[in-house]
């Protein structure tokens, strides 16, 4: 089904998000993407989640409270711009 902007419902600020960080498993990983989050003001626990089969990726899960459009996108840009990270869900 193919979804028009006029049949998305608009989003409601501010809004509980839940953040999934899929990486390579490059040593500190974990820390950079949490000094990541600080430096965006996000102080809710990075949670370490799974590892892929071979052991090449990691992920990890974070919720928090988003106030704004304009900051759920920042924090989208700045996950993605890690190095190492492969996908933001």
């Amino acid at each position: 089904m193919n979804t028009t902007q006029q049949d998305e419902t608009p989003l409601e600020f501010p809004l509980e998000c839940h953040f999934r960080v899929i990486a390579e498993d490059i040593d500190n990983m974990h820390f950079v993407i949490e000094t990541v989050l600080m430096e965006l003001g996000i102080h809710d626990k990075l949670e370490s989640a799974n590892t892929s089969r071979g052991g090449k990726y990691v992920s990890f899960s974070v919720s928090t409270t988003v106030e704004s459009l304009e900051k759920l996108n920042k924090i989208d840009s700045e996950l993605r711009n890690i190095h190492g990270v492969r996908m933001v869900l």
